[in-house]
């Protein structure tokens, strides 16, 4: 497997190419020899954004040089081998020590580093196992790395990144994988699935859906409504449960419960009221109660309150739509929280480093992904040291793959991701982590399936006359396109081994813009499960309403949130069976592929009718009659075989117990 992110090439850089705003660069060091830090100016920073240089006098606080390792290439092929059903060294995982000894940087790396920075007059304020931080002015900065920083214009506001190439001493260059903070964090930071407006640190806004609802798929005609292609429609399902969502997999029948598996939840920030809100729900419910102890939680604080517009109290509803759903599918398995101190990019590296260097999960839950613009190499390059470096320990990691289907700018949601062109989502398109896809699911009332096809959803109002919808469902893409399963081809990252032979050349050479790659590349979604919000989970959670006082609430809720967290939590039931770690899991759920352990999902037409509330946090706002459409997914659709909105397909009732020895 080639990856872009690690092509590096070395330059001389001499005086007469030095800017000239770099001119009290001494002679000596603008003339060694000094190599390219492979990706560290953003691909948004361009030219004709470029707004000029920045105040050679101004500071920044939170630069990072990410450190390579002593062995970069064989802690890539290790995790590799690791993870291959088909070679010797599958499942010979190692220790968070056995890593560092034989992968992780040497302490004469991590000393040549700091002796660079402290040289070219910054202030190293602090080291791991990882990376080395610094502080300087932007002068020190320019002199270390070799290029100005200058401002680039976007319809935000102006945003600092490199204006060329970043490089370092060739002496150094070696150690480090990249260089973060040179670039604007508001153009790194990750996009949660779940967004709300609430205060900082208290509870969000509670959530309300409109009313009437069904029981059950189908249960209850709109008989008030027109129907579609001559077949009535019904309201929309009011949310499922735990017990429901367990009959829906088949996994109630197993036996499995995921006892001595640990789950963990990965996202920024921490609900204060998780326990309270997770007795209130299983009570709720009627499902089984979290024991002593079964619930751990590692929250870092101190960050930054603003999280895309929002504030932390915005991410705590994921946090419960996650765990909730984990429990749901696994009742016996331990979980671990793990809360990064906000939504930066590095803050949530930094996560991901502390549970794979700690072990805190055997498989973790990721229900986020990088806002609309690319992120850099530099960010890239450290996400996926700490993706291989948790596939050699055995450590499985899964993302929901996304909201918007292709991220196409020309639907609403693609308009407000903000997104610029068709792209697969990052971390999600990583070779290293498990990409979980959505469905439309219908419930009968047993919780049996009767409906399934590929999530992507469009709207249609209510005609005046009420006699029609508009647009007509078929016409509705894009215009109306208001959601689906995240999806497509990677401009990034090749074919990894695991997908070849799996899926076919013509959706592994199609690029998002149309145009044919010469190489196959890495696909996405790799598996699904449930995620239209109109067939989603109820969700409990402490909501502040409208007078201001904070309650216990459900609500229903669904995105690839709720897709990747009961994939999960089948994982960790399949853990149990198997009686080892399964670690990364896509050699494995590739290999299964064509067996009866998946259900293929194709796409079929299915409409219900909502009625959303004008303000979703106020119960008493007027309704928007509407009908929602599932099956209409734009340049990405569901057919037999693999495809780019639900991968290998949904696990049947034999998936877990295909693990069995």
């Amino acid at each position: 497997m080639s990856r872009l992110a690690n092509r590096r090439r070395t330059a001389f850089v001499v005086a007469l190419a030095v800017p000239a705003l770099l001119a009290s660069v001494s002679t000596a060091l603008a003339a060694e020899e000094r190599a390219a830090v492979a990706g560290a100016r953003p691909a948004w920073a361009t030219a004709s954004a470029d707004r000029g240089a920045l105040d050679p006098a101004a500071t920044l606080d939170d630069v990072r040089v990410y450190l390579a390792g002593k062995d970069p290439a064989g802690l890539e092929s290790y995790a590799r081998a690791v993870s291959d059903p088909r070679g010797p060294d599958f499942r010979h995982f190692l220790s968070a020590h056995q890593i560092a000894d034989r992968f992780g940087p040497s302490p004469a790396q991590t000393k040549q580093v700091t002796e660079w920075l402290s040289s070219s007059g910054l202030t190293v304020t602090g080291t791991d196992p990882h990376f080395v931080a610094a502080r300087g002015p932007v002068s020190a900065l320019q002199k270390a790395f070799g290029t100005e920083l200058h401002d680039f214009a976007d319809r935000e506001g102006n945003h600092r990144a490199p204006a060329g190439e970043v490089t370092a001493p060739a002496s150094v260059a070696k150690a480090v994988l990249g260089v973060t903070g040179l670039e604007d964090p508001a153009k790194t930071r990750v996009e949660p699935k779940v967004k709300a407006d609430p205060d900082p640190y208290g509870p969000p806004p509670t959530i309300y859906r409109g009313l009437p609802c069904s029981d059950y798929w189908g249960q209850k005609e709109a008989t008030d409504r027109p129907k579609v292609d001559g077949k009535p429609v019904a309201w929309t399902p009011c949310g499922y449960g735990p017990q429901e969502l367990r009959t829906a997999y088949g996994i109630d029948k197993t036996g499995l419960t995921g006892k001595g598996v640990t789950v963990g939840v990965l996202d920024p920030y921490g609900s204060p009221t998780i326990e309270a809100d997770l007795a209130a729900y299983n009570t709720k419910h009627n499902f089984q109660q979290f024991r002593p102890g079964q619930l751990k939680q590692y929250v870092e604080t101190g960050g930054s309150t603003s999280c895309y517009g929002g504030a932390p109290g915005g991410l705590y509803i994921e946090e419960a739509l996650d765990i909730e759903a984990v429990h749901a599918m696994a009742p016996d398995a331990d979980v671990t929280y793990i809360g990064a101190k906000d939504c930066e990019a590095t803050s949530l590296i930094d996560a991901v480093n502390r549970a794979v260097d700690g072990h805190l999960a055997d498989m973790i839950n990721n229900s986020w992904g990088i806002g609309s613009e690319p992120p850099s190499d530099a960010v890239r390059q450290g996400f996926e040291q700490a993706f291989q470096r948790a596939a050699v320990s055995g450590i499985g990691i899964y993302y929901s793959s996304g909201d918007c289907g292709y991220e196409d700018p020309q639907t609403p949601c693609g308009k407000g991701d903000e997104s610029t062109r068709k792209q697969t989502n990052y971390p999600p398109e990583s070779p290293w982590v498990t990409a979980v896809g959505g469905t439309t699911m219908g419930l009968d009332q047993n919780g049996h399936k009767i409906a399934e096809v590929g999530w992507g959803n469009v709207r249609s109002n209510l005609t005046e006359d009420g006699t029609g919808w508009t647009p007509a469902p078929k016409d509705a893409y894009p215009s109306t396109y208001t959601g689906g399963s995240g999806g497509g081809t990677s401009i990034v990252f090749r074919q990894p081994a695991y997908q070849a032979g799996v899926v076919p050349d013509k959706q592994a050479k199609e690029r998002p813009d149309g145009s044919t790659s010469a190489y196959r590349m890495r696909t996405v979604p790799d598996i699904s499960a449930d995620g239209d919000s109109s067939t989603g989970m109820l969700v409990g959670y402490t909501g502040r309403d409208k007078d201001g006082v904070a309650r216990y609430h459900e609500t229903k809720l669904g995105g690839t949130s709720l897709s990747s967290p009961l994939i999960v939590g089948i994982q960790a039931l399949a853990q149990q069976a198997q009686g080892s770690p399964i670690g990364f899991a896509n050699p494995q759920i590739y290999a299964r592929y064509g067996s009866p352990a998946y259900q293929d999902v194709s796409d079929t037409v299915l409409s219900v009718a909502r009625n959303d509330l004008t303000n979703p946090n106020d119960p008493d706002s007027a309704p928007l009659k509407r009908l929602y459409t599932a099956g209409v997914s734009g340049p990405l659709a569901a057919f037999g075989g693999y495809d780019r909105l639900t991968g290998v397909g949904t696990p049947s009732a034999s998936y877990v117990s295909s693990y069995r020895r």
